[in-house]
């Protein structure tokens, strides 16, 4: 069984429609290094409400405890939990290479130094954000992968 916890795809698809909006809109590719300054004031403007009103994220602002979730979950020994970065979930939400499931039997298979190389390729191949919407190049991409004892 997998369960995915937290909105982190969802955010990541809104986030690519919005980056694709930008970049129709200015006429340009949306992770397009050159031409950033027609960008940044939309990406400062966004980064500006974090942490206020309803849109909040782990950080050191003290406000942010107060809208933290929890979710509890039930697991059997051996079970494998899969902590990622929303970058690291690119995979999944940005890129469609895999589906949940898929990303999990991977990650077993092949290891997550193997998916970070893909992760890395696929985002070379496209440095401009032109076939994957995005603000920029890459994200940090970190993972660790549990096995419940």
């Amino acid at each position: 069984m997998i369960e995915t916890v937290g909105e982190t795809l969802e955010k990541r698809q809104e986030e690519a429609k919005r980056a694709r909006m930008v970049a129709q809109m200015a006429n340009m590719s949306s992770a397009s290094g050159i031409n950033r300054p027609q960008i940044e004031p939309l990406l400062r403007a966004a980064r500006g409400r974090i942490n206020s009103g309803r849109n909040w994220l782990f950080s050191p602002d003290a406000r942010a405890a107060g809208h933290v979730s929890r979710h509890r979950l039930s697991l059997q020994k051996d079970a494998l939990v899969l902590l990622a970065s929303d970058g690291f979930l690119a995979l999944v939400s940005d890129y469609g290479a895999y589906s949940m499931r898929d990303l999990m039997a991977a990650v077993t298979a092949r290891g997550l130094a193997a998916l970070g190389e893909e992760l890395r390729g696929i985002e070379n191949a496209d440095p401009l954000g032109d076939k994957f919407p995005r603000f920029k190049k890459s994200d940090d991409a970190t993972a660790i992968l549990l096995r419940v004892a």
